[in-house]
């Protein structure tokens, strides 16, 4: 006997898309996602719902998030069909609230208090689907809720595992588990939240891990196609999984090689040639997808690199349309160099050497003492910045890192020594 059910997790009901308009990032809510997700289930005729955790987003969307949730689940009780939550670190006190508010008899909510809980879905009084589920009791668990899983696994009827946790993470403050803890339970499939990247482990010999990841892409971060996953369980240990493209934003990263480009003009052509290019291979496999925000980013050796900045900022006015798929450009991110020969520029003992031989020591690991000084505090002033109530409204919620500081200080010198050499040019 089939069952199928409909994963997903880190919905996050509260939030929205970001670097989006502001009318867009409303339509295209986490909130509506849910509604999406409901259709969805109704339209594959799916036995259960589950719900990987971080349904809601703070606990400070409690009455954001009720009335929609309800709506929903009042929908998918009237198709039969049973839900089933885990709550994730962040709405590890809100979800239950919000259970209590709509009735445990709509939202199954498993593990309260971070204690390992079963449920039992039955057809005609025979059980067909044990879920295991556990909670996070606080904001934070820094060790693996596997230590104490003491629930029995069934051999004959088929076990879904439902648990917010960080894979593969050690020293995590959420819930680290590993692997081979998830593979010593002889469960159909681990369903996973808290990672947004959807990702798929499967393993004959051991049971299937599942992170969703966010239905509802959110940030440029969370790049690739975005959306529930449709899981059909015929047995003890067979399952099918395939994913249904229903974010209605999707982000990208869109690499531009302009390696030879002789002028501003080669640079902005071979551009417009790649967007073309992607936005065609999106349209071809959007799924529910309206809003294609891109990242671009421009890499190699050009004469063009000091005149990126002349028309980048116009890329922002860019929005073509094919299909219904309308491609926005979210930023862009010149990473490209002048045309030179750093080792012998580096010999130099004037500016342009010195920026010379600062860039090849950020490519360098380790980085001598005195780019590595300035790489700690290059990365402490933008940490600094990063937490500046001024910047909160409009920050992603992502502190810099060292890598973030290396990009910034080797654009900022590539740009400096492009000028410099501009100089030294005969007019």
């Amino acid at each position: 006997m089939s069952l199928k059910i409909l994963a997903t997790g880190d919905l996050h009901i509260g939030r929205c898309p970001t670097r989006v308009e502001p009318e867009l990032a409303a339509r295209f809510s986490c909130a509506k996602m849910w509604g999406s997700i409901v259709d969805a289930a109704i339209k594959h005729n799916v036995d259960v719902v589950a719900l990987s955790g971080d349904v809601v987003d703070q606990a400070n969307r409690f009455f954001e998030a009720t009335g929609p949730l309800e709506r929903g689940l009042d929908r998918l009780a009237e198709a039969g069909i049973e839900t089933f939550a885990v709550a994730g670190n962040h709405d590890h006190d809100v979800l239950p609230r919000v259970v209590d508010a709509v009735g445990p008899e709509k939202l199954r909510l498993l593990g309260r208090g971070g204690r390992w809980q079963q449920a039992t879905v039955t057809r005609d009084g025979k059980p067909v689907l044990n879920v295991h589920g556990w909670s996070f009791p606080s904001s934070h668990y820094p060790s693996s809720p596997l230590a104490d899983y003491r629930l029995e696994v069934d051999d004959y009827v088929p076990t879904l595992g439902l648990l917010h946790a960080d894979l593969e993470a050690t020293g995590s403050r959420y819930a680290p588990v590993m692997r081979p803890e998830l593979s010593r339970h002889n469960v159909a499939l681990w369903l996973l939240g808290h990672v947004h990247r959807p990702q798929l482990f499967e393993d004959d010999a051991t049971p299937s891990i599942l992170y969703p990841g966010s239905p509802q892409a959110m940030d440029p971060g969370e790049t690739g196609i975005h959306g529930p996953w449709l899981i059909e369980i015929t047995g003890p240990r067979s399952i099918e999984a395939k994913q249904l493209p229903l974010s209605k934003v999707r982000y990208e990263s869109i690499e531009v090689d302009l390696t030879g480009a002789d002028s501003a003009a080669d640079a902005q052509d071979r551009i417009m040639q790649r967007l073309g290019e992607f936005h065609a291979e999106a349209a071809e496999r959007r799924g529910e997808t309206e809003v294609l925000s891109a990242r671009v980013q421009l890499t190699g050796q050009t004469a063009a690199c000091g005149q990126i900045s002349e028309f980048d900022s116009a890329l922002a006015d860019y929005d073509p349309n094919v299909d219904g798929l309308s491609l926005r450009i979210e930023r862009t991110v010149n990473d490209t160099r002048p045309p030179v020969d750093l080792d012998e520029l580096s010999k130099r003992r004037d500016a342009p050497g010195s920026l010379a031989r600062t860039l090849l020591s950020l490519d360098a690991s380790p980085p001598d003492l005195a780019t590595a000084s300035l790489l700690r505090n290059a990365h402490a002033a933008m940490q600094q910045a990063a937490r500046a109530s001024t910047y909160e409204p409009i920050s992603d919620d992502v502190s810099p890192s060292i890598d973030d500081a290396r990009d910034s200080l080797r654009r900022q010198a590539v740009l400096l020594l492009d000028a410099l050499q501009a100089q030294e040019q005969p007019s």
